[in-house]
């Protein structure tokens, strides 16, 4: 791959995940989310726990995203982003992986990523209920999110993974 500047026009739509993907040379650095991709998420998927999306440009992998419902509990978010409604659980699109190759990092590649998902997200929302995305960020990952809109959420001392959230209704055009 060349060095030049990858753009979201470069890339091919995004892909379901499926048994003929290789995906067994994708590193984005972190040995965790390496190992999911290249282990885990067929099997992931095919228990219908989430569905993972990939990004490539030209027949390399750059990219996937691993999407799944979740709620977020109303008491664990501050009152200034809680939606009026007082039910319990507000609905949510979980993004429960996503990672870019270690080479096209600092890219805006996972922005793409990310607004593929933001996507998806006010697409649930018009057929089934979804007022979030939601996260649970790693540490070198923070800063992405802080970046695209996410808000963490408070008290989270001693967690690994940095539980964040956005709201898709604040947040129209992307």
């Amino acid at each position: 791959m060349s060095t030049n500047k990858i753009t979201a026009k470069d890339l091919s739509p995004p892909k379901i995940l499926d048994q003929n993907d290789n995906v067994s040379s994708f590193s984005c650095g972190v040995k965790d989310i390496d190992e999911f991709i290249q282990k885990e998420a067929l099997d992931f998927q095919k228990e219908l726990l989430g569905v993972t999306y990939l990004f490539r440009h030209g027949q390399e992998l750059v990219g996937f995203a691993t999407l799944s419902m979740a709620d977020l509990k109303r008491e664990k978010i501050e009152a200034k982003h809680r939606p009026q409604s007082k039910i319990e659980n507000y609905p949510a699109l979980l993004i429960g992986q996503l990672a870019v190759c270690e080479k096209l990092q600092d890219q805006d590649v996972g922005t793409f990523i990310c607004d593929f998902c933001f996507d998806r997200a006010l697409k649930f929302s018009k057929i089934v209920g979804c007022r979030f995305m939601f996260v649970n960020a790693i540490e070198s990952a923070l800063g992405f999110y802080i970046k695209y809109g996410f808000v963490l959420l408070p008290k989270q001392e001693g967690r690994e993974q940095k539980a964040m959230f956005l709201d898709i209704s604040k947040t129209t055009e992307r």
